[in-house]
C-alpha cells in the first residue's frame, strides 16, 4: 500500500514539472499562455424520476434513494457555491464596459462590451440603433485563411443585403464574417481592435443551460436572437458547413456557409 501510494505521489510531482516545462518551453517562444477557467453550466435544478425535472436542487439527499440531487449537476459548481447575481446568473460572473473599455456599475443603463471574468474573455454587445452592431444584422461564413477554413473560403455575400452599411460592388461592405471583423476592428470597439469570431467553445461557454427562449443572461447580452450565431469553427468533413450555437436552447449544429446567420464577436483574454 506504501509502494503505491509513493508511485503516485511521484507521477504527480513528474506531470506537475512536465507542465512547468512545458509553459517554460512556450513561453521561451513567445507563446503566451493562460489558462482559462470554464463556466458552469447554468443549471441549478434536478430531474427527479418521480417529480419530473425541474425539481428545486437540494444539497442533501432528503429521500433517500428516490432523490438524485446529490450526483446532478446542480449540486456541484460555480452555480451553487459562486451565484452572486450581482454580476450573472448561475454563477456566471460578467462585467459591463463602456464604448472605450472602462468597466461599468452592474446597473449601468448603456454598454457595449461584456468581460466575462471567469473565462477572462471580452464579447460583443449588439445594439437596438442602426449601426455596425446592429442586432438583426445576418452573414454568411468566409475564412479566407486556409489554415482554419477547413478547405473552403465560404461565402463572400457579394449581393446579399443583410446588415448595415451594404453597398453593391463595394467589397468591405459585404455581409460576411470576415469582413465584419475587419469593420470592427478598424473600429475599434471597446478600444480593442483584436475581434474575431469565436470558436465552438467559446462561444458555448456564454449558454446558460438551465434557461431556454434564450438561453443567455439577458441582463448582460439584450436583443440576444433565438435563433444560430456562428462560430469560426469549420465542419470537419463537411467543408461547405461551419458551427452554429442556438442561443434558443443551447445546442450546437453545422450550417451551409452560405446561410445568413447572427455573430457575437470576441477577444482573448488579457495576456
Amino acid at each position: 500500500m506504501v509502494y503505491i501510494k509513493l508511485k503516485r505521489a511521484l507521477l504527480n510531482i513528474f506531470l506537475f514539472l512536465l507542465s512547468i516545462f512545458f509553459i517554460f518551453f512556450n513561453d521561451k517562444k513567445g507563446m503566451s499562455v493562460r489558462a482559462q477557467t470554464l463556466n458552469d453550466t447554468g443549471v441549478d435544478y434536478v430531474g427527479h424520476p418521480h417529480k419530473g425535472v425541474k425539481t428545486v436542487c437540494k444539497s442533501n439527499d432528503t429521500e433517500g434513494s428516490e432523490f438524485y440531487s446529490t450526483s446532478q449537476d446542480c449540486s456541484s459548481g460555480r452555480d451553487v457555491y459562486q451565484n452572486n447575481e450581482e454580476d450573472g446568473l448561475a454563477g456566471f460572473s460578467y462585467k459591463k464596459l463602456d464604448i472605450n473599455g472602462k468597466i461599468l456599475e452592474s446597473d449601468s443603463p448603456v454598454w457595449f462590451c461584456v468581460q466575462d471574468t471567469v473565462s477572462g474573455l471580452t464579447w460583443e454587445v449588439k445594439q437596438t440603433e442602426k449601426g455596425l452592431h446592429f442586432y438583426g444584422d445576418r452573414f454568411t461564413w468566409y475564412d479566407s485563411n486556409k489554415k482554419s477554413n477547413g478547405g473552403h473560403i465560404g461565402s463572400w455575400n457579394h449581393k446579399g443585403k443583410h446588415c448595415f452599411g451594404y453597398t453593391e460592388g463595394k467589397p468591405r461592405t459585404y455581409c460576411h464574417t470576415e469582413q465584419f471583423v475587419s469593420r470592427v476592428n478598424k473600429q475599434g470597439l471597446c478600444g480593442f481592435n483584436d475581434w474575431r469570431l469565436p470558436s465552438r467553445e467559446e462561444l458555448t461557454s456564454l449558454v446558460n443551460f438551465g434557461m431556454t427562449g434564450p438561453s443567455i443572461d439577458t441582463q448582460y447580452f439584450p436583443q440576444v436572437q433565438r435563433d444560430f450565431y456562428w462560430s469560426a469553427s469549420a465542419a470537419a468533413g463537411k467543408n461547405n458547413q461551419a458551427w452554429t450555437i442556438s442561443f434558443e436552447y443551447g445546442f450546437t449544429a453545422p450550417m451551409l456557409r452560405t446561410d445568413t446567420r447572427f455573430v457575437r464577436l470576441v477577444r482573448a483574454a488579457e495576456k
